[in-house]
């Protein structure tokens, strides 16, 4: 009896191709889909680590921003002190300045007011005699008739920048403020003497 034969089986003339290329595993070392899958595992890798750090800094910021403002609040009562010393220190400070430019004037104060007082005309009086900048200022009223007493307190001005003990230690002596009483007679002035 004769073998069946198989029609599916080649015969001798044929050869089976198992090249079929498009369904052939890949015959690198790293396939491209290795590359790929881990490049997008690096980038995530590195958004996770970026967002993590993003996270971390926030974190510690709004701690550091908390503690600061608990630091503030607790030294809020010393910091009123040292405001309140402060201005007690500049305060102080000014007077102190004040009195040595007095004591380290050129005209000893006692001189300057003993002869002030000397060559006051009358019916003139000093109200107040104070130190800007190391410039004397001199303040007072002049009881007496307008006209009179503008032409009194002019030649006044000229007598104390020719006087021997005032004249000397100032460079400049002038009127620099002069006002008119509305219901009476007289004048306020006051005077300026501007040390050399």
């Amino acid at each position: 009896m004769p073998r069946p034969t198989n029609q599916l089986q080649p015969t001798s003339a044929w050869r089976l191709d198992l090249r079929l290329v498009d369904e052939l595993p890949e015959d690198s070392i790293v396939g491209r889909r290795f590359i790929f899958n881990a490049l997008a595992g690096v980038v995530a890798s590195a958004a996770l680590i970026a967002a993590a750090w993003a996270g971390y800094h926030l974190y510690t910021t709004i701690n550091g921003i908390s503690d600061w403002e608990n630091r503030i609040t607790v030294a809020e009562p010393d910091v009123r002190v040292v405001e309140s010393l402060q201005r007690n220190y500049a305060t102080q400070a000014a007077r102190l300045d004040i009195i040595h430019q007095l004591m380290h004037n050129p005209i000893p104060l006692t001189v300057f007011i003993a002869e002030l007082g000397r060559t006051l005309p009358p019916h003139m009086d000093v109200h107040m005699m104070q130190t800007r900048s190391g410039i004397f200022v001199v303040r007072g009223i002049l009881n007496d008739g307008s006209e009179r007493a503008s032409r009194m307190i002019g030649s006044y001005v000229s007598s104390l920048s020719t006087n021997e003990v005032i004249g000397p230690h100032f460079k400049e002596i002038k009127l620099s403020g002069l006002e008119r009483f509305d219901a009476e007679d007289g004048l306020s002035f006051e005077i300026t003497l501007t040390p050399r």
